[in-house]
């Protein structure tokens, strides 16, 4: 019988013990599962274990277990994501990069870069296309190209022949000298070659109207008379007015520029040359940018020494990326001015003052752990290389007593009590400086001023501060920490005045103290919100006289390079250019038939007329427009019509001005000169559509 109860007694405690203690024998199961994965670096399995026993019973040694695996399986996908990245793999690595935001579902610079990779963004960079545009333009198609094989010819004549290929008109100051030269280009532009032909003859040249140029001599005395300046106004977005004077000034000091600003508008007036005026143009474009601006997020938190002394065991143990994070310890002088030394052991992070460079996942698990308090979360902006300013904390009425006469002549034997406020708390300056990795270096000053103690009326302030400049990578976060505080407190309690009396005093009374250690973590994270945009065209070199952009054309996209004339007509066409002109009664100008087109021609027919009143076609000119090549040409010419008949050689790549046609309007009223019965034959014997343009002029 006895027996019997016994056994009845065993099972109910058995089923007490299963039914009050399940969680100590399932927590010890799921932990030891847990760890066997954690050695064999099965993170995703450790973690799915350490969490079935942080619910059995959870308890701080999980918390921090399970913070491990979950920082080991991050960094194990976000690597296993960049490889595959690496190697064009993207649903490999999209499918890594989603278990690591499963992980640490917060972590917005994760979200940025996958974000980034899945839709990458396509910016087209828009050419810089100058606002300094001379008085006037040439009416040319600066996309020609033409050939010149001339030898010792007058340079004159190679001007003209030159101008003739263009229907542009060469005038030749009175002092300009001329002489033999010889020339033999293939594939060169208009401006090219005006240039070249400038540089051998010493000149200079200053566009007059759409189809004249002025060649002059290059000496001091010509260009003032016939050189062009100008005065722009630079209205300066982002820069100071006066310092960027300063730079011009000193870059530009051999161009002989005149510059004045004007400080309520930030604007600068600036007199010179047509080419320095552009490229100043070009230079202030390329300074005169927007500050890059970062935004700070900073934590004050006020952690236990015992959880700093599991934080440093925890870190020290890890066998991953977060084992070489960058760390250093911090040591203070006499003064009180802290300064980094250099790294120390994880092991005796609760010994040193310290700083540490973690993941935005480690600050997230030391925000929610309850052994940490967040005095102050300030999300701080500023702008490249200004200082940002933060205080939190209190202002502490100081007596300052100074003596003073009574009366005119007499003692200073009269106390005057004055106060002056001094800041208790913590203070935080920061400077930082953005670079073009998305780099952030933090120039940052921390100090924490307390009151120490009393004597008499007066307080005694204690004082730490640390001063340090630190590098770190958009989004990366950086723990400062070491500034330990000691609170000493201590109680009586017991009956008045017998409670104090020495020896027979704790026969009336008793005392409490109580020592609590704590430690001031400061984390701070940057984020870059902005940073200057250097665009591939800032990164160019300006240049002076050799590539300056010449006076009668502006370095502008190829549309805008292009005429209307050409513009309307479109890629295959013959134009007449100019296409409208308002001349006087009885006088003579001269029109030029241009081929645009990117098809080699073998041959070409065209005829047309003027129709509107009394007019005639007094020549139509035909000879040097080929650059020495052999072309049979047949030209007829008939009152008010015409009728031309090419036939060019394989030799001649491309075309460009066919024909000048030369007409005199003997009365007055509206012309047109119309093409017609245009008849082109490609190389390979393929007809070549061409379409033909008019042109209009008034005569009055």
């Amino acid at each position: 019988m006895k027996s019997s109860k016994k056994i009845i007694v065993s099972a109910i405690a058995v089923v007490l013990l299963i039914l009050f203690f399940p969680g100590c024998a399932t927590q010890s199961v799921h932990k030891k599962r847990a760890m066997d994965f954690y050695q064999t670096g099965d993170y995703d399995k450790a973690i799915d274990y350490l969490e079935k026993a942080w619910k059995a019973k959870p308890t701080d040694e999980l918390n921090l277990l399970l913070f491990r695996a979950k920082l080991n399986s991050y960094f194990h996908h976000l690597t296993q994501a960049r490889v595959f990245k690496d190697v064009n793999k993207k649903e490999e690595a999209v499918k890594e990069y989603q278990i690591a935001l499963e992980i640490f579902p917060n972590n917005k610079k994760l979200m940025d870069e996958v974000e980034l990779y899945i839709n990458p963004e396509k910016k087209v960079k828009k050419p810089f296309i100058p606002t300094v545009v001379p008085p006037v333009i040439l009416d040319i198609d600066a996309r020609e190209k033409m050939s010149l094989s001339l030898k010792n010819t007058p340079i004159t004549k190679i001007f003209n022949v030159v101008g003739k290929s263009y229907g542009v008109n060469f005038i030749f100051d009175k002092d300009f000298r001329d002489f033999v030269y010889s020339i033999e280009v293939e594939k060169i532009g208009f401006y090219d070659a005006l240039k070249q032909l400038c540089m051998v003859g010493n000149a200079e040249y200053r566009v007059l109207d759409k189809t004249s140029v002025l060649i002059y001599p290059s000496t001091t005395f010509k260009q003032r008379t016939f050189g062009l300046r100008g005065v722009k106004v630079f209205y300066l977005a982002n820069s100071d007015a006066e310092e960027v004077k300063k730079l011009l000034m000193a870059v530009f000091r051999d161009q002989q520029i005149l510059v004045q600003e004007d400080k309520n508008l930030n604007t600068l007036i600036i007199k010179t040359d047509y080419n320095t005026l552009a490229e100043i143009e070009r230079f202030i474009a390329s300074i005169d940018k927007s500050k890059g601006e970062v935004a700070i997020d900073i934590e004050i938190l006020e952690v236990t020494k015992n959880f700093i002394n599991a934080l440093g065991a925890n870190f020290g143990d890890v066998k991953s990326p977060i084992a070489s994070v960058d760390a250093g310890f911090v040591s203070t002088d006499d003064k009180g001015v802290s300064t980094v030394k250099k790294t120390f052991k994880f092991s005796d992070i609760s010994n040193v003052g310290f700083f540490l460079t973690i993941p935005s996942a480690a600050l997230s698990f030391l925000e929610s752990d309850d052994r940490s308090r967040i005095i102050a979360k300030p999300n701080l902006r500023g702008v490249d290389g200004e200082e940002i300013k933060f205080m939190v904390g209190d202002e502490v009425p100081v007596p300052q007593t100074s003596f003073q006469a009574g009366a005119a002549g007499g003692f200073n034997n009269i106390p005057v009590t004055t106060y002056q406020y001094r800041n208790v708390g913590v203070d935080v300056k920061i400077t930082p400086y953005i670079h073009s990795d998305n780099e952030v270096t933090i120039k940052i000053k921390l100090a924490i001023n307390s009151i120490a103690g009393s004597q008499g009326d007066f307080p005694i302030f204690g004082k730490r501060e640390l001063e340090n400049i630190i590098r770190l990578k958009e989004g990366e976060t950086n723990i400062i920490g070491g500034f330990i505080r000691d609170e000493y407190r201590r109680g009586l309690r017991g009956f008045p005045a017998l409670s104090r009396l020495p020896i027979l005093g704790k026969l009336f009374g008793a005392t409490g103290k109580e020592i609590k250690e704590t430690d001031l973590i400061f984390s701070i994270t940057p984020k870059v919100i902005r940073k200057v945009e250097v665009t591939a065209v800032d990164q160019e070199a300006i240049w002076s006289n050799v590539e300056a952009a010449p006076q009668g054309m502006v370095e502008v996209p190829e549309e805008a390079q292009r005429s209307p004339e050409i513009a309307r007509a479109g890629t295959d066409s013959i134009i007449i250019a100019p296409a409208k002109r308002r001349l006087p009664v009885n006088s003579t100008a001269i029109f030029t038939l241009r081929v645009v087109t990117s098809t080699q021609l073998a041959s070409l027919a065209v005829s047309g007329s003027v129709a509107g009143g009394e007019a005639t076609i007094e020549e139509a000119k035909t000879d040097s427009f080929f650059g020495g090549q052999k072309v049979q040409v047949l030209a007829n010419t008939s009152g008010t019509s015409f009728d031309l008949g090419y036939t060019f050689p394989e030799s001649l790549r491309s075309l460009g001005v066919i024909a000048q046609l030369t007409v005199k309007f003997a009365g007055k009223g509206n012309y047109t000169i119309s093409l017609g019965n245009i008849s082109a034959m490609a190389t390979n014997r393929q007809s070549v559509p061409l379409a033909g343009t008019t042109a209009e002029i008034e005569v009055y």
